[in-house]
């Protein structure tokens, strides 16, 4: 009988640094991610990261129109809508066994254009120990060294100094600003965005190695093709 991860290779993706290791979101692992979110994710000072407060819809397990049914409906969408030339890996992030964030690494037409874009969160509670950064250059690492991309791209609120950070620490640079909306609690309000982008000549690994599983089959599922 055949594996989960033989018919779904992103599952068999897996890596490591130290003790954080990134892998793409499972269903068992959604307990778990909820309460994450429940114990916060914003930062008081701080703009709110996401173009949608999702992480602070009212709470209501069992109900199809609360948190965390709409968060788990947008996962699962991601999973169901995979392909070569359209993904998203959602990539669970635990620190000592412990989840801890969730890092993005997504992509259109990958093997035409070998770009891909990043996004991340923390729990409130794991902020500010430098798993940020670790876990996005474990990502951008992997795009480079892995899929053989060429740029990576992300974005921060203006003001985000956090975030900011953990770009410039990764090796991005700025490319230009964006203007944008957020929908917030409190409604909708515009925001200005600060794009970056990474490159191989730019990009800072980690301080310590960092090892991959399950990548040569992922590049066959993707279609990434190597001389």
């Amino acid at each position: 009988m055949l594996t989960l991860e033989e018919i779904f290779p992103p599952y068999g993706l897996r890596i490591t640094c130290r003790n954080v290791e990134l892998r793409v979101l499972r269903d068992e692992d959604f307990p778990e991610l909820v309460e994450l979110v429940q114990k916060g994710i914003s930062v008081s000072g701080l703009p709110m990261p996401f173009p949608h407060a999702w992480h602070e819809e009212p709470y209501a397990p069992g109900t199809p129109d609360g948190f965390p049914a709409t968060s788990l409906s947008w996962w699962w969408t991601q999973r169901s809508t995979f392909a070569p030339d359209r993904w998203n890996l959602a990539l669970t992030v635990r620190y000592d066994g412990e989840l801890v964030g969730v890092q993005d690494v997504m992509a259109q037409d990958f093997p035409l254009t070998r770009w891909v874009t990043t996004g991340s969160w923390l729990g409130r509670a794991h902020q500010g120990r430098g798993l940020g950064t670790l876990m996005r250059q474990m990502a951008v690492g992997f795009a480079f060294d892995e899929l053989d991309a060429l740029t990576c791209e992300s974005a921060y609120v203006v003001g985000n100094h956090a975030s900011a950070a953990v770009s410039r620490k990764t090796g991005y640079v700025d490319n230009g600003l964006a203007r944008g909306v957020q929908h917030t609690r409190e409604g909708t309000v515009g925001m200005e965005e600060q794009r970056v982008v990474v490159t191989p000549d730019t990009y800072v690994r980690p301080g310590e190695p960092v090892t991959y599983e399950g990548t040569q089959a992922l590049r066959r599922f993707f279609g990434i093709e190597r001389d």
